[in-house]
């Protein structure tokens, strides 16, 4: 130790946090002055390989807490080849009480009316109709499909917001 000068740990301590608060400061700074407006991009990725688009529900199950989808068929697209498919879309930990369901009276332009109505309305009134999956929609435990119910020959627009915390799965028929 030199002579006359005494340093304690408490003091080189309070030093070394004396500068990180100013190497903070500074960067902080940094960062943060005259940075404008910030931009942030949202990427989709790739697309999915199977779309609905075009595809008509013959069928709505709801059955352990899943809801299953039956098409006719799917589309499928890989390698610039477009195929169909038979199909299910299994919508995993579903409650059936948040499934709305929005029927309207015609197609929708400029004035429109329609009801909401629950799955177990929709299989009574619609059991003999067909929805055509016209928009398929999905974010964070969400699906919404619109498209058009067809009774006997008449489309009504129709839309369907699924709310589920498991899994959307894809059950195809390759045969």
């Amino acid at each position: 130790m030199i002579e006359g000068c005494f340093v304690t740990a408490s003091f080189m301590l309070y030093k070394k946090i004396g500068i990180l608060i100013l190497s903070y400061r500074f960067w902080f700074k940094q960062l943060f002055e005259n940075r404008g407006s910030m931009k942030t991009t949202r990427s989709f990725g790739e697309y999915p390989k199977y779309s609905l688009h075009d595809a008509r529900v013959q069928k709505i199950e709801y059955v352990d807490d899943s809801l299953t989808f039956t098409f006719d068929y799917i589309f499928s697209y890989e390698n610039g080849i477009e195929q169909t498919h038979k199909a299910q879309v299994v919508f995993e930990k579903c409650d059936v009480d948040d499934l709305e369901i929005l029927v309207f009276n015609s197609t929708i332009l400029d004035t429109f009316t329609g009801k909401r109505i629950e799955l177990p309305q929709y299989q009574q009134e619609y059991s003999e109709s067909e929805f055509e999956v016209i928009t398929e929609t999905y974010n964070w435990g969400r699906a919404v499909l619109q498209g058009w119910l067809c009774t006997e020959g008449s489309p009504v627009h129709c839309i369907m917001n699924i709310y589920f915390t498991g899994d959307m799965v894809y059950v195809v028929d390759e045969g």
